[in-house]
């Protein structure tokens, strides 16, 4: 585990991790809840994000990095700052729940995410990797290439194996386990 990550767990630990009763995106029920964007607007938590995100691709070939939006926004914005801090271009975009109604009508943006562009899907946290497939297929839709899935924590609760299934690489900076928590 890199600096950056072991940073960036006890940032989660602390700004993002919470115990009781919670229903997750994927409808499962949890006895805890890691809320991501705790940490990723957090001024230590953006910087340390960025930087495992970076460590984690720097020898990747890729031409843009993002996700869903809300959750992808900020850490889009961390990982493209980190590339640029470390001397490499980066571009970032997010996936809009829907199109615009109004202005250009975009689905995506930003990018350039479209026919030959190779794409890096970010998440915060993935569960089932319901939330993660979506991008995936929003940019595929597009005419890009994904070249992997990365997460901040991954749940272990299926986002590997139906990522997997598609033939997509998948490489979470953390798991559940990092916080000492058997996955269900």
């Amino acid at each position: 585990m890199t600096d950056a990550n072991r940073q960036l767990l006890e940032l989660l630990k602390e700004r993002s991790f919470r115990a009781g009763k919670f229903t997750l995106a994927s409808e499962a029920e949890s006895n805890y809840y890691i809320d991501g964007r705790m940490s990723a607007v957090h001024s230590k938590g953006a910087f340390l994000i960025g930087q495992a995100i970076f460590d984690r691709l720097k020898d990747e070939s890729f031409d843009a990095i993002g996700g869903l939006e809300v959750g992808a926004v900020p850490l889009t914005a961390a990982a493209v700052v980190a590339f640029h801090l470390n001397g490499r271009e980066a571009n970032g975009f997010w996936v809009r729940d829907k199109a615009k109604a109004h202005g250009t009508k975009k689905l995506i943006e930003g990018g350039p995410v479209g026919p030959g562009t190779r794409v890096v899907i970010l998440d915060d946290v993935l569960t089932t990797g319901g939330s993660a497939v979506k991008a995936v297929e929003a940019v595929k839709e597009a005419g890009a290439t994904v070249v992997k899935v990365v997460c901040l924590v991954d749940r272990m609760q299926g986002a590997r194996e139906l990522l997997a299934a598609q033939g997509i690489a998948f490489d979470p900076l953390l798991t559940i386990a990092d916080f000492g928590i058997t996955p269900a």
